[in-house]
């Protein structure tokens, strides 16, 4: 009972305060400290945990025992909880875990995260709309929701809208990332059918209201082709993978680089069986700011506790 009470009390603070719905979220502070000159970032998808011991829809115990203040920067790639906006409880505990107020945690929502259709929960919490963007040190991040469909014409268009406005000014940064959930990549030229390492296909994914025929392949690829086009590296990260495919990279004919990165292993309770499934891993970036460069490498979760 006074665990329900503190979660009560909880929920009643994040709903009193002040919740903003501008689109733009952006950095007034490069805050690092001195002498650092390489940050660390990290891509994390479909982290829930398949046993959900509760009390409310749990991460993986790996994830939720990982220090993360070791990343400047967190990128979600959704299905982070099996029913995070299923109850505001669950909400409040990834927040707790994840810090989803802050600007440097992005968290692109799974079906997982929003079937219950509890948006409000997503944006008291986190403070922000769905799709938003973040800039610092010459890394610019667009958070997609790729949940929104024509029946929310305001927010697909809104979305669209946002990729555009970046895609059209972005000039002096180094980098521009783009990340998801649902797989949309069919048809971008030289990436292999999603069915070999995702679980979506996302084909027929609409990027506005405009049209039937404006997907991500035909609407927003080619924004991103005119911004590699000026000389700034473009990484597209989606987080719906892990049980058929552990990783996966591929840079399409203009060299623009896309991700799948998903972990599942806690499906299994069967150590034998486990013990035959690939390991788990994670996507890490790391990025040095004197040069602007940023490295990549898919990491075993497991070896991140040893680093720790």
């Amino acid at each position: 009972m006074k665990y329900l009470v503190f979660i009560g009390l909880l929920g009643l603070i994040y709903f009193s305060s002040s919740f903003s719905n501008s689109i733009l979220v952006q950095s007034n502070f490069d805050s690092v400290k001195k002498g650092d000159d390489t940050l660390k970032y990290i891509f994390l998808g479909h982290t829930y945990d398949y046993q959900n011991p509760g009390p409310w829809h749990r991460l993986d115990p790996r994830i939720q025992d990982l220090d993360l203040t070791r990343y400047h920067r967190i990128w979600l790639g959704g299905d982070i909880s099996s029913e995070a906006t299923l109850d505001l409880g669950t909400m409040i505990y990834l927040d707790s875990v994840f810090d989803l107020g802050s600007p440097r945690v992005q968290y692109a929502l799974g079906n997982h995260d929003i079937r219950n259709g509890n948006i409000q929960y997503y944006r008291t919490i986190t403070n922000k709309k769905s799709y938003n963007v973040y800039s610092e040190n010459g890394v610019v991040s667009i958070c997609m929701n790729s949940q929104l469909n024509p029946t929310q014409c305001e927010d697909l268009n809104s979305q669209f809208q946002l990729i555009k406005n970046v895609c059209d000014t972005i000039q002096e940064s180094s980098h521009l990332v783009l990340m998801m959930h649902n797989c949309l990549f069919y048809g971008v030229p030289n990436i292999p059918h999603p069915s070999n390492f995702a679980h979506s296909n996302y084909q027929y994914w609409n990027a506005n209201c405009s049209s039937a025929t404006q997907t991500f392949s035909t609407a927003i690829y080619p924004m991103l082709e005119a911004v590699k086009n000026r000389g700034i590296e473009v990484y597209v990260m989606m987080g719906d993978s892990g049980v058929s495919s552990k990783q996966f990279h591929q840079e399409s004919t203009d060299s623009i680089h896309f991700y799948a990165s998903g972990i599942a292993n806690s499906k299994y309770t069967d150590s034998s069986v486990l013990a035959q499934e690939p390991l788990d891993r994670v996507l890490i970036f790391e990025h040095v700011l004197t040069t602007q460069e940023m490295t990549w490498s898919f990491q075993d979760l497991d070896s991140l506790f040893n680093a720790q």
